[in-house]
C-alpha cells in the first residue's frame, strides 16, 4: 500500500548548520517529532499530504543540478520511515545526495532506510538544554547503526549556559567511539545567541581540548535572515 508523508514545506536554500554550511540544498520538512526539545523554533504540526509520486513530482520542479543535496529535515523525518522507504529509492534515481538531519533516536527506522542515505546530520541532546532527559545510549545505537553501515555521519550540539561536565564526557566518549565531527551550537531564540561569549568560548575550549574534532558554528542563516 502506498504510504503518504505530512509535510510541512520544500524549499531551496543553503545549509546554514554544521559542516556543510553555505551549500546549496533542497529542503523537504517533515511534520512531526518523537521529541519536544525546550528550545526547537520549528513549526511543523502544520502541513500537506503527499504520495510518493506527487513529491517526487515537486522535487523534479526545482533545479538538482544546482543542489549539493537534498534534505530530509523536520521535525524527524525518521518518524515517516514507513513513506521513507518507498520514497528515497526512487528520489536517489534523480541523482542526488540525501542528507538526514535527524535527532539520532530512532535506530530501527535509520536500518529502513539507512542504505539510501548519504549523510547524517545527528543531534546530541543534551537533558541541560532539552529538558528530554538523557538520551546517550539511543545515540549510542544509532551512531553504531551509522558506523556499520559507512555513512558520513556528524553530531550537532546545541548547549546554553546550564551544560554540565557530565554533559560533555558523555558526548566526547561517543564522538570518540565512533570518530565522528562535534559541531557546537550556541542556543539561540530567534537571531539573538542566547549564551554568553564567556560560556561559549568555555564550552569550546573544554570539548576541544578533549577531542580535535570539535567545532564552534552558529546557525548562520538566521544571520542572513533566510531559511
Amino acid at each position: 500500500m502506498t504510504n503518504n508523508a505530512k509535510i510541512a514545506e520544500i524549499f531551496d536554500s543553503i545549509q546554514g548548520e554544521g559542516p556543510y554550511i553555505g551549500y546549496r540544498q533542497l529542503f523537504i520538512r517533515f511534520c512531526g517529532c518523537n521529541l519536544l526539545c525546550d528550545y526547537c523554533d520549528t513549526e511543523f504540526n502544520n502541513g500537506d499530504l503527499y504520495s510518493v509520486e506527487t513529491l517526487l513530482n515537486e522535487v523534479k520542479k526545482y533545479n538538482l543540478e544546482a543542489i549539493h543535496s537534498v534534505s530530509l529535515t523536520g521535525g524527524e523525518p525518521l518518524i515517516q520511515y514507513e513513506f521513507l522507504k518507498e520514497f528515497l529509492p526512487e528520489l536517489k534515481k534523480l541523482g542526488v545526495k540525501v542528507y538526514l538531519e535527524t535527532n539520532g533516536t530512532l535506530s530501527k527506522a535509520l536500518a529502513d532506510v539507512i542504505q539510501y542515505v548519504d549523510i547524517i546530520s545527528m543531534d546530541f541532546k543534551l537533558d541541560s538544554c532539552a529538558k528530554i532527559g538523557d538520551l546517550y545510549n539511543k545515540h549510542d545505537v544509532f551512531l553504531e547503526q551509522a558506523s556499520k553501515a559507512g555513512v558520513e555521519t556528524f553530531a550537532k550540539l546545541v548547549f546554553d549556559e546550564t551544560i554540565k561536565d557530565f554533559e560533555i564526557n558523555e558526548c566526547i566518549k561517543l564522538a570518540q567511539k565512533y570518530d565522528i565531527a562535534v559541531i557546537l551550537q550556541p542556543k539561540m531564540d530567534g537571531n539573538t545567541i542566547k549564551v554568553s561569549h564567556d560560556k561559549i568560548m568555555e564550552t569550546f575550549n573544554c570539548f576541544s581540548e578533549k577531542y580535535h574534532k570539535t567545532r564552534l558554528i552558529g546557525q548562520v542563516h538566521k544571520f542572513f535572515d533566510i531559511r
